[in-house]
């Protein structure tokens, strides 16, 4: 007898589960049993939620030094609608890309543009990965208003996706429908499934943080299901951009 395994890997957040499957030769009670383990397995690991997406998304290809930052419009630049705010915003990429080519420097982002909560007023935030001294460099580029930098670290991946998704989850679609924009050539997380021995078991390697864990035993099968961070093993970075506190209500 052999039990399924999946994983999820998204840089260093990892989801995996090991579970029982039916067998041809078990019985109605067995296989009863089996299907329930699997289904729990399955459950856990569609990631059929925008914020499951967006958190892998994130996962795979920011560290917890890079950027959240918030852009304003101050009452001189405040755009007619969505479409004029998604108009300015192009442009920063615009300008932001070519100066961090100048510089020999990548560019990656996620950005979403609200204006339906709060105060209903047009801004968007942005996930970006940082370089040092980003804060002097983002304020040039962008005079429409205020921007505000925090770290990832400052949310975690699982916490800062559901804020980037909470537009379309409270104003709209129950599921969050996806409403970030990505900028091109952002990694994807990697996916595994295979057969293992009955006897392997499932645990997070040394040194990582569990972040969610599950499990359901019965007579016939079992799930395992776990979530964890991978130690980050990056060197710290010797600069770091100044920090500003976005708006409670941005």
């Amino acid at each position: 007898m052999a039990k399924r395994r999946k994983v999820i890997r998204a840089g260093r957040l990892v989801y995996a589960a090991v579970y029982s499957t039916v067998h041809p030769s078990d019985s109605p009670e067995a296989r009863a049993a089996k299907t329930k383990c699997s289904s729990a397995a399955r459950q856990r690991m569609n990631m059929k939620y925008a914020w499951q997406k967006l958190e892998l998304l994130l996962a795979s290809n920011f560290t917890p030094r890079d950027l959240v930052v918030t852009l304003t419009y101050d009452d001189d630049h405040l755009p007619n609608d969505r479409d004029g705010a998604v108009d300015k915003i192009k442009r920063f990429w615009v300008q932001l890309r070519k100066a961090r080519r100048l510089a020999g420097q990548s560019l990656r982002y996620v950005y979403v543009t609200e204006g339906v909560h709060g105060d209903k007023r047009l801004h968007h935030h942005v996930v970006i990965d940082g370089t040092g001294g980003d804060l002097e460099t983002l304020q040039s580029l962008w005079p429409h208003g205020k921007v505000y930098i925090e770290y990832v670290d400052a949310y975690g991946y699982e916490a800062l996706a559901g804020y980037l998704t909470k537009e379309p989850r409270e104003h709209g679609s129950p599921n969050g429908l996806r409403s970030w924009t990505p900028s091109r050539g952002l990694k994807k997380p990697e996916r595994e499934s295979g057969w293992v021995p009955d006897d392997v078991t499932l645990c997070a390697p040394p040194g990582a943080t569990v972040l969610d864990s599950d499990s359901m035993v019965n007579q016939w099968g079992e799930v395992k299901y776990l979530k964890y961070l991978l130690p980050d093993k990056r060197p710290e970075r010797k600069t770091r951009p100044r920090r500003s506190k976005p708006r409670k209500t941005a």
